[in-house]
């Protein structure tokens, strides 16, 4: 995260300690049906293997009637002590770097309350209406991130929020500039206020926005999909930004067929031009079919950094 050479190549394996914040139940986790609590519904989904938003409901009626409709959470009525107790018992502070993780930022939310083409049309259409959208989710989320900075304490915060598709921004430009940037600079700010790194993780074509980001101060950004050429911006903005990940997940290693020697020849490029010089996390896609090579692969760069500077050696790499 200090953009600096790092002794060995770090990984979200066994040098991360991770959880989902759930004082605040902003997503179902279960494995059947049921509501976060902003009144969206979710089921959950084999393929996916997780809760996705269900089929033809949505919590708000039209994107004019969301301050009458819209109810935000109180962070303060919950017991936090006993929370990040709980969360964090497992954690090892002095040899792991520990993030909370926080699902469904601004954009996301609104989709997920108003509808997706909604909103969309509304970025446009109502801008004024967005942008008081945006400002107010963002004054809550401030509110759960002072709340999490102290009381869970992590080194990080890492914020989903996908702004983008495969090989475009689901937006202009000019139009997350003008709604969300403000907002995520506000988020940015708090979470380094609190004494976190800013993890920011976007799918999707996030190359537009790079610069962006590094203006904002984000700390990492996550998991830069091949689109955005990740050996071409981890070259030009190593120096100011950490990257996480950068492996062709979509077209290689999330592919049902995928065979072990497409996984493995992918890992290997991501390991040799991507990871050297620091500011790189070897971040495993959350879908990888083929999770044992990547560990096979990772393994032996790591243990014999580890060994030739006399760290001990984690015992998930013995």
């Amino acid at each position: 995260m200090k953009h600096q050479e790092t002794l060995w190549i770090p990984n979200n394996i066994t040098d991360c300690d991770i959880v989902l914040q759930q004082a605040v139940q902003e997503r179902y986790e279960g494995r059947t049906e049921g509501r976060d609590e902003f009144g969206v519904e979710y089921e959950y989904n084999l393929e996916a293997n997780g809760p996705v938003q269900k089929v033809g409901t949505r919590a708000v009626s039209c994107v004019e009637e969301w301050k009458k409709e819209i109810v935000f959470p109180n962070v303060e009525d919950r017991d936090w002590e006993a929370l990040a107790a709980r969360d964090t018992a497992g954690w090892d502070r002095e040899n792991k770097f520990s993030i909370v993780q926080l699902f469904n930022g601004m954009f996301e939310r609104a989709h997920l309350m108003m509808g997706f083409e909604d909103v969309l049309c509304a970025l446009l259409e109502d801008p004024e209406i967005m942008e008081d959208w945006f400002r107010e989710f963002t004054d809550y989320r401030l509110r759960l991130i002072r709340q999490i900075g102290k009381y869970y304490k992590p080194d990080a915060i890492m914020v989903f929020d996908d702004y983008s598709a495969k090989e475009s921004m689901m937006m202009s430009l000019s139009t997350w500039r003008e709604l969300i940037k403000p907002q995520l600079k506000r988020m940015v700010d708090t979470a380094h206020e609190m004494g976190m790194f800013y993890i920011l993780h976007c799918c999707g074509f996030m190359r537009p926005m790079i610069e962006d980001f590094i203006e904002l101060g984000v700390d990492a950004v996550h998991p830069v999909q091949i689109s955005n050429h990740p050996e071409e911006l981890k070259a030009k903005y190593g120096r100011d930004l950490c990257f996480c990940g950068g492996f062709n997940n979509v077209e290689i290693l999330d592919r049902e067929d995928v065979t072990p020697e497409e996984s493995r020849e992918e890992i290997r490029r991501v390991f040799q031009k991507v990871a050297p010089g620091g500011s790189f996390v070897a971040w495993k896609p959350f879908f990888c079919k083929h999770p044992r090579i990547f560990f096979e692969e990772l393994k032996p760069l790591v243990t014999e950094k580890m060994r030739e500077y006399g760290a001990e050696i984690p015992p998930e790499l013995r």
